[in-house]
């Protein structure tokens, strides 16, 4: 994958066109273990009642545009597909997937097939209303986050004598899930284009000039595979989404966090991407990396045959159906909402609405 830009949701969730919220990887202290469930009672939490569509990714797209005003088609139009990585490890994960059915909304504007989450009230509500335990699970990825980035490269703070009070400071940080950073790539899969966006934790030093994914680390957590049961369960369905997610973005390294069942973290491994393959080849019932891909390529052919009405009022729904494991694709016609932006759509078509 090439970077093309990046982008920062700040902390009212608004659109940066900037690194300011970048975060640098500086591996935690153990001892004594930090517990992932602190501060769980004073987190700012990103309101997700709001369907964001792919709109932060339709921002950033436009400005790349407009900073090469010359070039007859913004980057997005020479590529076959743009989505966020969520979807497509989604897809790339299919294929091992018998629990978790999904949907995607698709639109084709010129030679482009934009596909986004199909968002219903019906999900809104779940994560409004999931329970204290499942709440406290996904703060403990967000704090293990918080306890291992810094919002400066380490080197700099050394060097201004501030390291140490930035590691004391960030135990306590409060966390706050309006806050990202985002990096927008293209990537190719067989004869597929893709221009993507994903959200990256950290990075491992100062961000270089060329192929900045190179240097970029995702950070994870997980509990304690302290019995079989665990460890084939982390390895069938926890890799799988691991690697398939950093392979995507060519993201190298996967840092683990894994906690015990009152949230102290244990112990910290890191996970070559190139490697995850490797750890699960000769187990029985496994995941395989190339059938991963095989289907996604098959998935992006399919979609590219059925998605032909051109306009983005025309959409599309890809539905997957776990119960008899089979992607389908019906048009849902002309609709009043298109899920692209208004601004988005005038600067691809070259039209003022």
């Amino acid at each position: 994958p090439q970077e093309l830009l990046s982008f920062s949701y700040d902390e009212h969730r608004k659109v940066c066109l900037d690194n300011r919220e970048i975060k640098y990887y500086y591996r935690p202290n153990l001892s004594p273990a930090p517990c992932l469930f602190d501060g769980v009672e004073k987190q700012i939490r990103r309101d997700h009642t709001a369907n964001e569509h792919i709109d932060g990714l339709l921002t950033a797209l436009a400005h790349l545009h407009q900073k090469a005003p010359n070039q007859p088609n913004p980057p997005a139009h020479k590529a076959d597909f743009v989505m966020y990585r969520g979807m497509l490890t989604r897809i790339f994960t299919t294929p091992y997937n018998t629990r978790d059915s999904w949907a995607m909304n698709a639109t084709r504007v010129g030679s482009t097939i934009y596909i986004e989450d199909n968002v219903t009230s019906e999900r809104i509500a779940e994560r409004a209303g999931s329970s204290g335990t499942h709440q406290k699970l996904m703060y403990s990825g967000y704090k293990f986050e918080t306890l291992c980035v810094l919002d400066q490269p380490p080197e700099q703070l050394e060097r201004g004598g501030l390291l140490d009070s930035a590691l004391s400071s960030r135990l306590d940080a409060v966390v706050d899930t309006n806050r990202e950073y985002c990096s927008v790539f293209r990537t190719r899969l067989g004869n597929h284009s893709i221009v993507s966006g994903a959200e990256v934790d950290c990075i491992d030093h100062e961000k270089p000039l060329s192929a900045p994914n190179r240097s970029y680390r995702e950070l994870k957590t997980s509990a304690v595979l302290d019995n079989p049961h665990k460890v084939d369960s982390f390895e069938r369905h926890k890799l799988l989404k691991f690697w398939a997610q950093s392979f995507i973005a060519g993201i190298p390294t996967v840092t683990v966090g894994f906690r015990d069942y009152n949230g102290m973290l244990c112990s910290i491994e890191d996970f070559r991407t190139q490697d995850i393959p490797r750890l699960v080849k000769n187990k029985q019932g496994m995941w395989q990396a190339n059938v991963c891909m095989c289907f996604a390529d098959q998935v992006l052919q399919l979609i590219k045959g059925c998605v032909v009405d051109e306009g983005p009022e025309m959409q599309y729904r890809i539905a997957y159906d776990s119960a008899c494991q089979e992607v389908q694709i019906t048009s849902l016609g002309k609709l009043e909402e298109p899920f692209l932006t208004k601004e988005y759509i005038s600067l691809v078509t070259g039209t003022h609405q």
